[in-house]
C-alpha cells in the first residue's frame, strides 16, 4: 500500500505456488492501481473470485462501485489495454486508470477511464467509469477529476433488451457482459510527467 516514486500504482498482487513433491514455492507478482485489476489478475493464476476477503476498514460506498469492479475483475487482458495510471497519496486519494475497451459497445467511445475516489468521513470509496473517443481526450478530463465522468450511450442490444420490456430506453450505464479473464499488470515505471493536483472544487 505504499510506493516511494509519486504517482505509480500503490497496490502489489503476489502468488505463492508450492511443489510439496520437490518442497519449493515460486512467487509472482505485480503492481496494479485498483484492487478489481489485482483481484483479475490473481483470478486468472487460479484464485476463485467468492473467496477475496478484505482485512481493512475501507469499503465500497455504493452499488454502482461494486459493479465497475465486478466489470474489472471479470474482463482479461485481451479486453482492455492500459495506456495510463495515477495514484495520489494525498487526500482525497484519487486514482484514474486509462484503458481502451478492445470489445466496447459503442466504438465511437471506445476509451474508458476509471476512477477512484475514497471518501474519508466514512471509510469508503467510490469508482466510476467514464467513456471517450480517444486517449488525448481522457487524458484531458485528468486535469480535473472533479469533472463530471462521460457517460456510455445505450448499445443495441441494451435498446432491444428494454423494448422487449416495454420500455423504449435502456436504464443508464448498462453494461455488455464479458468473460472472465486476468488483466495484465502494468509495467513498474514512473509516469513521464505526473499531472499537477487540481484545487478541490467547492460545493455550494
Amino acid at each position: 500500500m505504499w510506493q516511494a516514486v509519486p504517482g505509480l500504482a500503490s497496490l502489489r498482487a503476489v502468488h505463492v505456488e508450492r511443489d510439496r513433491t520437490t518442497g519449493v514455492f515460486t512467487i509472482e507478482s505485480a503492481s496494479f492501481p485498483l484492487v478489481a485489476m489485482a483481484q483479475s489478475w490473481l483470478v486468472g493464476r487460479g484464485a476463485a473470485p467468492e473467496r477475496f476477503t478484505s482485512l481493512t476498514p475501507i469499503g465500497p460506498a455504493d452499488r454502482e462501485t461494486r459493479r465497475v469492479e465486478t466489470l474489472l475483475r471479470e474482463t482479461g487482458p485481451e479486453r482492455f489495454t492500459v495506456h495510463d495510471d495515477y495514484t495520489y497519496t494525498t487526500e482525497p486519494y484519487d486514482i484514474w486508470v486509462i484503458a481502451t475497451d478492445t470489445r466496447t459497445d459503442d466504438p465511437q467511445l471506445p476509451v474508458r477511464v476509471f476512477h477512484e475516489r475514497r471518501q474519508v468521513d466514512d471509510d469508503t470509496y467510490t469508482l466510476r467509469e467514464g467513456r471517450f473517443p480517444t486517449v488525448e481526450a481522457a487524458r484531458t478530463w485528468t486535469r480535473d477529476p472533479d469533472a463530471p465522468l462521460p457517460q456510455p450511450r445505450t448499445s443495441p442490444s441494451a435498446r432491444a433488451a428494454a423494448a422487449a420490456r416495454g420500455g423504449t430506453h435502456a436504464a443508464p450505464g448498462t453494461v455488455v457482459g464479458t468473460a472472465p479473464g486476468p488483466l495484465a499488470p502494468r509495467p513498474s515505471t514512473a509516469p513521464a510527467t505526473p499531472p499537477p493536483r487540481p484545487a478541490r472544487k467547492a460545493t455550494p
